[in-house]
This record gives structure tokens, sequence and C-alpha cells, in this order.
């Protein structure tokens, strides 16, 4: 652990997760002096549970659609060119597990740019009828990488602490945490405590379970249908997992039942594909934090209360342009990827360095303001 903390940071990043790590790599990368921080540990939480898929995502024409094509380019060509010892290159299978993610696959496949084929004969051999009998799509390039190795490479040679943030402090326009002092704060918490006053901020807790086993199963490709099935960065390990439990919270004081996640888990992959002499090695489990629009957020902080101050109306639905909120002084959040982040983190990572570094305005749809009128008008 380094030991000059007297000593002012560009950026204190708030996180270890892959949001975290992306954002202090690129900062860092562009001559910054970064500090990360995590309560726990590096990919600790919902990042080091993740499949850690660089998959596109499933989806019609719309704002969603086109930020997740250009980040599964870039995450792709991301990982692969830099971080090659973490990342397995396979083929993907998407399956549809419904009607309704059926018509967005036809609808999918019909629009996409990216090479696709029909499932082989000897791929379609190892599927159950059920999985056979579902609209799919076979990608030519898929990708997973090491959720937990990639992190760590990430954030090699930058200053890391751990410790549990309780209070944040601005004075004379730097920001304290801890011991650190800090020109800019970047929140990259995912659903965990908030730290500053946003409840405006629209996330949604997603609890997730990975399961990493051995089997005599063959697994060519990585295939998503029920849950994910895919092989691994470690040869001969199979990582089955999926964002199962929309219902559990670790802060509810309940504890998670990790023989029956389990048991869901392989429920679920059997609808898929049989997987034979299965020896579970190990469990990972993680909050995952998605927004409640399904975008993902990068941007500006409302400061609610001195917002609201000055322009009360809003309470009423007045409509204020957002360059006119009061915002926390140099500070972002990066957040509410869902299931996706490792696809979107190099993505939103490098549009926080080019904020940061040469000033290049965020696009609007990924600021967490979005979510400001609507909870101001909640107020009155």
């Amino acid at each position: 652990m380094p030991t000059s903390k007297t000593l002012p940071y560009d950026v204190i990043i708030i996180g270890a997760g892959i949001n975290g790590c992306a954002s202090a790599y690129f900062l860092s990368q562009s001559g910054l002096r970064v500090a990360l921080i995590d309560h726990v540990g590096i990919a600790s939480g919902g990042s080091g549970a993740a499949g850690a898929f660089i998959s596109p995502k499933i989806s019609k024409a719309g704002e969603l659609k086109e930020i997740m094509s250009e980040a599964h380019a870039e995450a792709l060509e991301f990982y692969t060119t830099n971080f090659p010892q973490y990342t397995l290159s396979k083929p993907l299978l998407h399956i549809a597990n419904s009607p309704k993610e059926s018509e967005k696959l036809e609808y999918f496949k019909c629009d996409t740019t990216l090479k696709h084929s029909r499932i082989d004969a000897e791929l379609k051999s190892l599927l159950t009828p059920e999985a056979i009998a579902d609209s799919s799509i076979y990608f030519y390039e898929g990708a997973v990488v090491d959720a937990q190795g990639v992190c760590n490479a990430l954030v090699e040679g930058i200053d890391y602490f751990t410790f549990n943030v309780e209070s944040l402090v601005h004075e004379e326009g730097m920001w304290r945490v801890g011991d650190l002092i800090g020109n800019h704060l970047v929140l990259a918490i995912g659903a965990y405590p908030k730290l500053l006053p946003i409840d405006y901020v629209g996330l949604r807790g997603i609890w997730g379970h990975r399961i990493d086993c051995e089997t005599s199963t063959n697994i060519p490709c990585i295939l998503h249908h029920h849950v994910s099935i895919s092989p691994t960065t470690n040869g001969g390990i199979v990582a089955i997992g999926a964002t199962h439990d929309v219902h559990f919270s670790p802060f509810s004081g309940e504890p998670y039942d990790v023989v029956q996640g389990r048991e869901i888990l392989l429920d679920k992959a059997s609808k898929t594909l049989k997987l034979n002499n299965i020896n579970i090695l190990k469990d990972y489990t993680g909050l995952r934090s998605g927004s409640n629009d399904y975008l993902p957020m990068l941007g500006s902080l409302v400061d609610a209360e001195a917002t609201l101050a000055k322009f009360p109306h809003i309470r009423h639905g007045e409509n204020i342009d957002p360059s006119q909120y009061i915002y926390y002084p140099n500070v972002t959040m990066i957040n509410g990827s869902g299931g996706y982040g490792f696809v979107l983190a190099p993505y939103l990572a490098k549009r926080l360095r080019d904020f940061l570094i040469n000033k290049i305005e965020i696009d609007p749809i990924l600021s967490p303001s979005r979510f400001f009128p609507r909870w101001a008008k909640r107020q009155s």
C-alpha cells in the first residue's frame, strides 16, 4: 500500500469493480495521478461474480442499441489487444429464452452487421430439443474475460487503498476521502450506498451468482440461453452464471442460499445442454447495478437540495434546462451497466478520460441527472 497519502491526487476513484478499474487504467495511462479505493478488494463484488462475457446486446433499434454496438466493438478490441492472457476468444451462440426475446432476436439478425451463421451439426448435437427449437444466432466472434484477473491487471501500478468510505468532504476546492486528498472524485460504487444525497439516481441492485466447475462435456463456444455457459481462460474449467435473483438483497440481513443458487443455475443450464460429471469448484456472488431505464450512467451529479432551493417550481413540473442545475463540483458517476459491465466499462472509461483530459462533453443521454426532474416532482 502506498504511504504518500498527503500528496494530492488528480482523481480519487471509489469502487474497484470493472468500472472503477477501467477508469483508473485510462486516466493513469493519460498521465493523471490516480487513487483507487474499495471497501473489500478489487473485483470483490458484482464484477468478480460476473461471467464477464464480451457479447452484443440483443435489442431493437434505439439509443441503447447504438451505445451497446459501439461498446461491444471497443471492448472486443480492448481486451484482446491489451489483455490477451485474460481473454478467451470463442464463437458465441445466443438462444432466445422467451417469445419476447425471440422477437427481438429475429429483428436483430436482420439488422446486425456482426458476422453470424446457422448452428452447425456438431454444435446442434450437444443441445437439448428445447434449445434447438428456440430462435438463435451464432456469432463468429465472442469473448469471455477472467473478471478478477483483468481487473487486477488494469490497476497494476496504481495506488490502491482498502477502507470503507463513510463520508466525503469538499473543502478548498479539493475532495477529502479518509486521509486522501484529490481534485476530482469518481464514484464507481455500483448499487452500494451512494455516499452523497443523490436519491434521485435510478439504480436497481441485481444479485448475481456464478459457479466455476469441471465437466467432461466439451463446451465449444460461449452459450447464452436461460443461463450463460462458457469455457474460461483457465483451461478445463467451465463457468455457469446468471443474473437470476432480482429479489435478494445483501442489505436485508438474510443470508444468501448458495446451495439453492447452485441448483437453480444447474437446472437452467440443463435446459440448454447436458453437462456430464460436474464437479463444482467455486462460487462467486455479488451485487450488480443496473439503471432503471437500462441505459448506463456517466456524468456529473446534481446537488438536489441546492437545485430545488434555486428552482423550487421543479417540484410542480417546471422545465429547467439541465445546464442550469447545481452540480457537485468535480464529481463524476460511472454506473448502471447491469449485466454488461465488462462490455461497457472501456467505452465509459474512455469517455470519462476524454472529459477530464480533453474537456470533451459527455453525451447527455448518459447523464445521471436525467432522473432528477421526475424525482423532484415527487418531492412536492
